[in-house]
């Protein structure tokens, strides 16, 4: 253990040796053979406390730091649990794979899209994952899964570590370290039993920390992961993000962890007849967003399709997002096409860009 901290200290230490003369890398280098050997020796005993959280804040969010030498002995400490790791997690969780889960993760998708079976799909992320795991929620799987009492408190004392800010300290009932050494083993675990409820469903499911995609080949397997979907996160206190969750028909290209992947044909049985009325074309004039959109209501035979474009400097005035209504009834059209020529808040700040017939 203590030539793993060694190592990975002298790592850190060579691209920060620049740094200021009292930044505290250079004080962790003067005293490595004090606080490494006396940390390490605190996690064998169970007596491991980690400093304080830093909270530090930028212009586009705020993050949770730890400290750089509790992030050298958890880094050892995640060693020590790697070889349970895939006893305690779902194969289908492939971010405990490292790096080489994006290669996982593609590969299963794009054989299954050779089959040509699969028609449906939900791109699922979760709002604020890392900061809305409660505590209590995420230590009561722990000890489900370990029953080592050392280990258990040295959990505890990381996942309830307190925070300092500005204001003072904070203690949280939520939320862990986002780019902490344990934090994806922590994710692992706590939305295991989301991996599990797709068990002994005919699909293809796969998660990526808080990324997941489900591939359905009816629409009616699409109806069930669904509400299964929705009743785990209930349970577990999570939320979906509503700009980056899609659901419905594979009839464009997608994406999943940054690849795109080609859509399939829709099935007779499914209503294809509706979707195909539908011209989910591209973003107009080489906006942002996905090529991928799905119809999110539908009323009688008229659908509304929601792009997410958020690259496209036009989408300023609309809280980067249009609405693109697609229709074959001439007079349906007309009706819209009034309605926004009027008002076009009365679709809720955004605009029909496009009318496709």
């Amino acid at each position: 253990m203590l030539d793993i901290g060694q190592k990975l200290f002298a790592k850190i230490y060579k691209k920060r040796r620049s740094a200021r003369h009292n930044h505290d890398i250079h004080i962790l280098a003067r005293e490595l053979d004090h606080w490494l050997p006396s940390g390490i020796k605190s996690m064998i005993n169970g007596t491991y406390t980690p400093h304080y959280l830093k909270r530090r804040y930028f212009q586009d969010g705020v993050v949770d730091q730890l400290h750089l030498s509790d992030r050298i002995l958890q880094h050892i400490l995640l060693k020590q649990l790697k070889p349970t790791i895939q006893y305690v997690t779902h194969p289908n969780c492939v971010h405990v794979h490292g790096p080489t889960g994006v290669k996982i993760a593609t590969q299963r998708i794009r054989e299954a899209l050779k089959t040509q079976q699969y028609h449906h799909i939900i791109r699922a992320d979760i709002k604020s994952f890392y900061k809305s795991i409660p505590h209590h929620k995420l230590m009561d799987d722990l000890r489900n899964l370990y029953d080592d009492p050392k280990l258990i408190s040295m959990f505890e004392q990381i996942i309830r570590n307190s925070i300092e800010t500005p204001r003072g300290y904070k203690n949280a009932d939520t939320g862990i370290a986002l780019r902490g050494p344990l934090s994806q083993f922590f994710s692992a675990i706590y939305l295991k039993p989301l991996d599990d409820a797709f068990n002994a469903m005919d699909i293809i499911y796969i998660r990526y920390q808080d990324d997941i995609i489900l591939l359905c080949k009816t629409r009616r397997q699409l109806n069930r992961c669904r509400r299964r979907l929705m009743k785990v996160l209930e349970e577990r206190k999570l939320e979906l993000s509503r700009k980056k969750s899609r659901m419905g028909d594979i009839s464009k290209s997608f994406h999943f962890l940054g690849i795109d992947y080609p859509g399939t044909q829709t099935l007779d049985d499914t209503k294809a007849e509706d979707s195909q009325n539908a011209d989910y074309v591209s973003f107009i004039n080489g906006g942002g967003g996905e090529a991928f959109w799905t119809a999110q209501s539908r009323i009688g035979s008229h659908y509304a399709a929601r792009a997410d474009t958020a690259k496209c400097p036009r989408t300023s005035q609309n809280n980067g997002r249009y609405w693109v209504f697609c229709q074959t009834d001439q007079k349906i059209l007309e009706a819209l096409g009034a309605m926004v020529g009027q008002n076009s808040r009365n679709l809720g700040h955004r605009s029909i860009i496009v009318l496709v017939y």
